[in-house]
């Protein structure tokens, strides 16, 4: 057996919650860094940062909580967690730009980076 300081394993029985947290944004293409809430999604009431380790913040990770919650064994739909009635020309041009420069959101649950579905296109074929 093993132990690295901050990655301790963890146990949850069904309907445990599992809080998931949002990371900085990132991109491949300027190595930039932003934060996660520098872009108008929904936000928690308080926003809290929790580096939980000297590994992330040598990283320049910038690791806050999220309004999603995940409870262990439970099958649900989506289902609506806050709604933006709308973003103004700015904000609609910033997260053009993002999306442009291809930033990716990083979401950590239970200590483990969030995966997220990406397909892969070969001759302009996925």
């Amino acid at each position: 057996a093993f132990y690295l300081p901050g990655v301790a394993p963890q146990d949850y029985a069904r309907d445990d919650t599992v809080n998931l947290k949002v990371n900085k944004l990132s991109s491949t293409r300027t190595q930039l860094p932003y934060d996660y809430y520098s872009l108008p999604y929904c936000r928690p009431d308080p926003i809290v940062k929790s580096a939980e380790n000297l590994g992330e913040v040598l990283r320049g990770d910038r690791i806050e909580n999220s309004l999603y919650h995940i409870e262990i064994r439970l099958d649900e739909q989506c289902k609506v967690v806050c709604k933006i009635d709308a973003l103004t020309l700015f904000q609609a041009k910033v997260f053009k730009t993002k999306i442009d420069e291809e930033y990716r959101v990083n979401m950590i649950l239970d200590n483990l980076p969030v995966g997220m579905v990406k397909i892969r296109e070969e001759n302009g074929l996925p």
